[in-house]
């Protein structure tokens, strides 16, 4: 039985303690996936990477976690990592960035000098309450200052050895109760 439907001495949405997790829901992408970003300095959603959830309260606060491994073929220090909740960026929200790319986090790398076959990984969370009970859809974004191909769970080059590694990144949406 659905928990909408228990009454009386049961719980309902509305009756769930504070900070109680309500529901979870997932993304997972365990192949790997190539990603154009085109235009410089534009925020961008990433193919595939979309939760849609619906509030089962107005007050629900929503926990938003992703990690992302990929390889850019070029400006890896120049990456923000961000989410978006429909067309809503959800980042830093300084009145005033300027020229500044705004995001959550920026794309770790761990070898600066080898854009063929080293990983670079961005680990996002960010609290959201949307004061809404209509679906939602929330998606992962990227924002670089320039062209870029993003290999998601793999290298650029993906050659098959030991040096050339692959990974598995996910977008996961936690209800909790407000």
């Amino acid at each position: 039985m659905a928990l909408t439907q228990i009454t009386g001495d049961g719980l309902a949405p509305s009756g769930f303690p504070t900070n109680s997790v309500i529901q979870v829901k997932y993304f997972q992408l365990t192949t790997s996936q190539d990603e154009a970003y085109g235009t410089a300095s534009a925020s961008q959603a990433i193919t595939n990477f979309t939760v849609n959830i619906t509030p089962t309260a107005s007050n629900s606060i929503f926990k938003l976690e992703s990690n992302i491994i990929y390889e850019s073929a070029n400006a890896t220090h120049s990456t923000m990592w961000f989410f978006f909740r429909g067309t809503t960026k959800l980042a830093n929200t300084d009145g005033s960035p300027g020229n500044r790319i705004i995001g959550i986090s920026p794309g770790l790398t761990s070898l600066d000098a080898n854009a063929e076959s080293t990983f670079e990984q961005a680990s996002l969370v960010y609290f959201d309450a949307p004061s809404t009970t209509s679906a939602i859809d929330y998606k992962v974004g990227v924002m670089t200052t320039g062209t870029n191909n993003f290999f998601i769970n793999r290298t650029v080059d993906d050659t098959n050895t030991t040096s050339f590694d692959r990974g598995v990144s996910f977008l996961s949406v936690t209800e909790i109760a407000g």
